[in-house]
C-alpha cells in the first residue's frame, strides 16, 4: 500500500474505457482537458531487439532493491524487472500466473500456491518451494520491518506441502491476500543468496539473486543502475528485447525534459506534468497517457482539532473545484475522483459491475459549492480556524495543490498555513505520530500497486489502522469491511465493500482531488512498454524493444 511511498497506493475514472492492446481509448474528457489526451493500456509491440535503453528515474536513486524494502516509484520501476512475483499484473490490473501456475483460495483460511516447474534463478539453480516459503515468511519478521508486513498480518503459517507446493494458513480470512501476490509482497528471492549477503542484500554492494528477465549488472551509487538481459530466462515468450537497460537518476523536471527532448534519455514513467505540452510537440518521441491508480489528495492527519471533524473535511472538499484542479495542476492529464480507491483497482474483478454501481452512487463533489461549504464550517464552529498543511519541499505539483487548498480555505472562513518539510521528515510523518504534531492536513499522492478494493480501505477506516489518523470509527463500516475481507465469493465481498464505502466515502478521510493519468514518454526508436500504471508491479522493461 503506498501513500507517497505507495499512500503506500489507484485510479481511472468511470468515464475512461481502457484499451487492452495499445489502441487509443477515450480521452481526457471535455472540460478537464488542457490538451487532447487519449488513454491507452499499452504501446505498440516491439518489432525487434535493441542494444541499450537509457531510462530516467524522476524520483531518484532507490534506497534498496530488496523486495522487502521496495515500496516507492524508483525501487518498483527497477526491481520488478529483477525479482518476479507469484502472479503477474496485466495492463488492465487483472492478474495472470507468474512464478506460480496457480494461487488458489482453497477455503476461507487456506491459500495453496502451485509453483511453475522449470523456473531457474540467474545462477542456473532451480526455484524451489523452500525459496518461496523463505521469501514470503521474511515479510513477517519484525526485525526486517518489511514494507509488505501488513499483507501478512492475518497469516498464521507458510509451509512447503509438496515438491512444488506451498500452503498459507490464516488466523482470519483475508480476501485481499491472493491479488497481493501480483505485487512486491509476492516477490521471490533465492534463500541461499539472501542469507549469504545478509544486510547487504538488495544494495549496491550486496546485489540480488532472482529469476527475472533482467539481472542486476552494476549499481554505481549516485550515477546509474544497469541491468543485463537474462538470456536463460525461463519464459521464452517474454525474454527481454533489450540487451541492456540503464537507469539514471534525474529528479529535476527541467533537466529531465531536456534529456528526453534531446534523445539523451529514451524514456520515463512519470513525465513532468508541467512539460506535457513540450513533450507532446516533440519530434524525438511520443508522450502516452494510461489509466492509473495514482491519486492526489489532502489527507487529514490530526486526531483532534478541526481536521478531525468530518464537517470541516467536507467543507474543504466542497470549496475546491476539482475540474479546475485537473486543468491547472495536472494539465488535463487526470479526472476528478469521488473517493480514494479508484475504479482501476477493481477493473479486472469478476464483481466489477457491483463495484462500479457503488462508485456511481457516491456523491459527486467535483464542482465547488461555496455556500454549502460555508454552512458546514458554521455548523462545525471549530475551536480554531488556523490550519497547517504540510508537503515535501521541492515538489512543485504538491505546492500548487496546497496553494489551491489554502485559497479555498480562505473562502470559507479558514486560514491555512503551508509548511514544507524535507523529504525524510515528510515520509516519516506517515509512521511516526510525533512528527504529525501541529499539522492538520498533508498534500500527497498515493497509488495502489496491486488489484483489489480492499488493498486501501482497511488501512484508513478500521480502528487503529496505520493511516486512520483521525481515529475514525463506524460500527457499520467495520462490520462490512470485515465481511468483505472474510468473504470468498467475489460478489459478496464487493457488496459488503460497497456498503462500507457508501458510509466512509462521504466522510472524506482523504479529500481526494483527482486521479492522475500515467504519463509515459518513449523515444521513437523504442516501443512496447505498458502505458498503464501496471508497470509499477510488472517486468515491463522486458517488452521494450525496436519500434
Amino acid at each position: 500500500m503506498i501513500i507517497k511511498r505507495a499512500l503506500m497506493a489507484s485510479a481511472v475514472a468511470m468515464s475512461v474505457a481502457m484499451s487492452g492492446c495499445g489502441g487509443g481509448s477515450g480521452s481526457g474528457s471535455g472540460s478537464n482537458s488542457a490538451a487532447r489526451i487519449e488513454l491507452t493500456g499499452t504501446t505498440p509491440a516491439a518489432t525487434g531487439e535493441v542494444d541499450t535503453v537509457t531510462w530516467a528515474l524522476p524520483s531518484g536513486e532507490p534506497a534498496s532493491l530488496d523486495p522487502a524494502r521496495t515500496g516507492d516509484y524508483s525501487a518498483n520501476t527497477v526491481g520488478t524487472n529483477l525479482c518476479e512475483s507469484l502472479l503477474r499484473l496485466n495492463p488492465d490490473f487483472s492478474t495472470a500466473p507468474g512464478l506460480a501456475s496457480a494461487v488458489t483460495q482453497k477455503d476461507a483460511t487456506t491459500v495453496v500456491i502451485t509453483l511453475r516447474d522449470g523456473v531457474k534463478f540467474w545462477d542456473g539453480s532451480a526455484l524451489t518451494a523452500e525459496d518461496v516459503v523463505y521469501s514470503l515468511k521474511r515479510n513477517m519478521d519484525p526485525k526486517l520491518a518489511s514494507y509488505a508486513a501488513h499483507v501478512y498480518a492475518n497469516v498464521s503459517s507458510i509451509d512447503k506441502t509438496g515438491p512444488l507446493e506451498v500452503t498459507v494458513k490464516f488466523s482470519a480470512p483475508d480476501m485481499q491476500f491472493v491479488p497481493d501476490m501480483a505485487g512486491v509482497p509476492g516477490a521471490i528471492i533465492q534463500e541461499k543468496y539472501a542469507v549469504k549477503t545478509g544486510q547487504a542484500f538488495g544494495t549496491a554492494t550486496g546485489g540480488l539473486m532472482c529469476t527475472g528477465p533482467f539481472r542486476l549488472d552494476t549499481w554505481q551509487s549516485g550515477q546509474k543502475i544497469t541491468l543485463k538481459r537474462n538470456d536463460a530466462y525461463w519464459d521464452a515468450e517474454r525474454t527481454a528485447k533489450a540487451a541492456s537497460f540503464q537507469f539514471v537518476f534525474l529528479t529535476d523536471s527541467s533537466t529531465l525534459t531536456s534529456a528526453l527532448l534531446s534523445g539523451e534519455v529514451d524514456g520515463v514513467y512519470g513525465a513532468p506534468a508541467g512539460s506535457i505540452a513540450a513533450l507532446q510537440r516533440s519530434t524525438t518521441g511520443k508522450l502516452y497517457f494510461g489509466p492509473s491508480t495514482e491519486t492526489v489528495s489532502l489527507g487529514a492527519v490530526a486526531a483532534d482539532g478541526p481536521a478531525a471533524d468530518p464537517r470541516i473535511r467536507q467543507a474543504l472538499d466542497l470549496a475546491i473545484d476539482k475540474t479546475s484542479f485537473v486543468t491547472s495542476v495536472l494539465k488535463g492529464a487526470g479526472e476528478s475522483l469521488k473517493t480514494f480507491t479508484p475504479p482501476l483497482a477493481w477493473s479486472g474483478s469478476p464483481a466489477k459491475s457491483v463495484y462500479d454501481a457503488g462508485y456511481a452512487a457516491l456523491p459527486d463533489t467535483s464542482k465547488a459549492d461555496l455556500a454549502k461549504a460555508k454552512q458546514l464550517v458554521t455548523d462545525a464552529a471549530p475551536s480554531r480556524t488556523d490550519l497547517v498543511i504540510a508537503l515535501p519541499a521541492g515538489d512543485q505539483s504538491l505546492l500548487q495543490t496546497a496553494t489551491i487548498a489554502q485559497a479555498a480555505a480562505e473562502q470559507i472562513g479558514l486560514h491555512m498555513t503551508i509548511k514544507q518539510l524535507q523529504a525524510a521528515e515528510f515520509s516519516g510523518l506517515f509512521y511516526d505520530p510525533t512528527l504529525r504534531k501541529g499539522i492538520d492536513f498533508i498534500a500527497t499522492t498515493g497509488y495502489l500497486e496491486v488489484p483489489g478494493a480492499l488493498y486501501y480501505a482497511p488501512g484508513f477506516v478500521l480502528k487503529g489502522a496505520l493511516f486512520n489518523w483521525t481515529n475514525y470509527e463506524n460500527a457499520d463500516v467495520t462490520k462490512n469491511i470485515v465481511t468483505a475481507v472474510s468473504a470468498t465469493d467475489p460478489a459478496a465481498s464487493a457488496q459488503a465493500f460497497v456498503a462500507a464505502q457508501a458510509i466512509f466515502g462521504p466522510a472524506k478521510l482523504q479529500i481526494t482531488l483527482a486521479e492522475s493519468y500515467n504519463r509515459l514518454f518513449l523515444n521513437k526508436r523504442i516501443t512496447g512498454a505498458p502505458a498503464s500504471f501496471s508497470y509499477i508491479s510488472s517486468a515491463w522493461a522486458a517488452q521494450v524493444g525496436k519500434s
